[in-house]
């Protein structure tokens, strides 16, 4: 319905938006509540790995859910849970609070968002995967909401900066405010309320009922699962490392590193955004031209951050990962959504979500890990998945033009 598309496309923004708002003051916060980075890290970790089985429990309790109660639930929940983390963090920089409460109450509040931070990401992919059937207009369409997204990560901090000159609180709760407008907007105006709660149950049903031994093709998924994560692993592994190359492989300063490092961000979120829309709007690619691109794009950017001997040169690199990434995401998705038939698009995307959560736990203790070790190995260890992916795909092509021949 279009009504319901606008709500996906306002939800698309305001997610990008809110997180971009958040994220990038946790780390002064933590040094103003006097946390080690570990524990402001274990903040991070706690909410993904609390995405990573919220997401999971839903793939197990697909008919229990619909897309509305995913989507209504999702932003309610979020604009609680953050609204407590803000109330927390703004009682303990103001009044005197046990360490050990105040930092019990911060892992609590911020685990208890990534229970919620699932179910919009789920209720989208879903949404899509239903509403269109072919494997063009999934793609295009994944990739423009991925563009909306990624539109909304760039907006979000520029709105922090005009917002910080009130106080440091100000746009955290600019954040709640949105998510819970955002909220409002689902509730009042989602068309199809009792049809997404009764109607879709039914149909659902039904299609099991006539097909009773659909399952998920493992053999199949697996391989674009593997594709995702790695995905996810790679912008994970560039956030937290490149701040530290820069200012290592480069000499600067601290806040020379950090200037560099905020125009990488600029600079990859414009060509992803810019990509993105091109993916939906004009190009029409497959699912494998996608993988290849962004693959091949990503490669090159890796090679380039390695090489890289001046600061502008390695900058240019992110302009390759965010062509890649805006390619990468419709093909990771589109790709395992094709593994499986229409009444399974609810666990597929649930499964989708969590490697993304996954991911999320996994990355930063392995990257930051290499990077003690050595300061190239995190790009190397890249290098390495991002290749070996290739050649997996490869032989795939090469084995599916053979089983091709044979047939012929």
């Amino acid at each position: 319905m279009n009504s319901n598309n606008k709500i996906f496309i306002a939800g698309s923004l305001a997610n990008g938006a809110c997180f971009s708002m958040i994220l990038p003051l946790l780390a002064p916060f933590i040094r103003q509540l006097g946390l080690t980075e570990l524990q402001g890290g274990t903040l991070v970790s706690a909410g993904a790995l609390v995405m990573a089985i919220s997401a999971i429990y839903i793939s197990k309790q697909t008919q229990k859910f619909s897309i509305y109660q995913l989507l209504s639930i999702g932003f309610i929940g979020m604009a609680i849970t953050w609204g407590l983390f803000a109330a927390v963090l703004s009682y303990g920089l103001s009044y005197a609070m046990s360490f050990i409460v105040l930092f019990s109450l911060l892992i609590l509040t911020r685990a208890s968002t990534g229970f919620f931070m699932a179910m919009p990401q789920i209720a989208l992919q879903s949404y899509v995967m239903t509403a269109f059937h072919s494997e063009q207009e999934r793609s295009q369409n994944m990739a423009k909401f991925g563009a909306l997204n990624s539109l909304g990560v760039v907006i979000g901090p520029l709105a922090t900066t005009l917002l910080l000159t009130w106080s440091m609180l100000t746009p955290l709760w600019g954040a709640v405010a949105i998510l819970t407008a955002m909220a409002a907007w689902i509730v009042l105006g989602f068309q199809g309320k009792q049809a997404s709660q009764t109607q879709e149950r039914d149909e659902t049903t039904a299609k099991l009922q006539d097909v009773s031994t659909e399952k998920l093709q493992w053999s199949k998924l697996g391989i674009w699962l593997l594709l995702g994560f790695s995905l996810y692993v790679a912008i994970v592994t560039l956030n937290l490392t490149a701040g530290f190359y820069i200012q290592d492989r480069f000499h600067f300063d601290t806040y020379q590193s950090a200037m560099y490092f905020s125009q990488c961000s600029l600079i990859v979120g414009i060509a992803l955004v810019l990509m993105q829309l091109a993916i939906s709007k004009w190009f029409k690619w497959s699912i494998k031209q996608l993988l290849w691109i962004g693959l091949v794009t990503m490669v090159l950017g890796l090679l380039l951050s390695l090489s890289a001997s001046q600061i502008w040169t390695f900058q240019a690199a992110y302009i390759f990962y965010g062509i890649a990434v805006a390619c990468l995401i419709p093909a990771f998705t589109t790709g395992a959504a094709q593994t499986a038939p229409a009444t399974l698009q609810t666990k597929i995307a649930s499964l989708c979500t969590a490697t993304q959560a996954l991911s999320f736990v996994f990355a930063p203790l392995l990257s930051t890990g290499l990077y003690q070790w050595n300061q190239h190995l995190p790009y190397y260890f890249l290098l390495a998945l991002m290749t070996g992916l290739m050649l997996y795909f490869s032989f795939k092509h090469i084995q599916a033009n053979k089983d091709l021949s044979s047939v012929a």
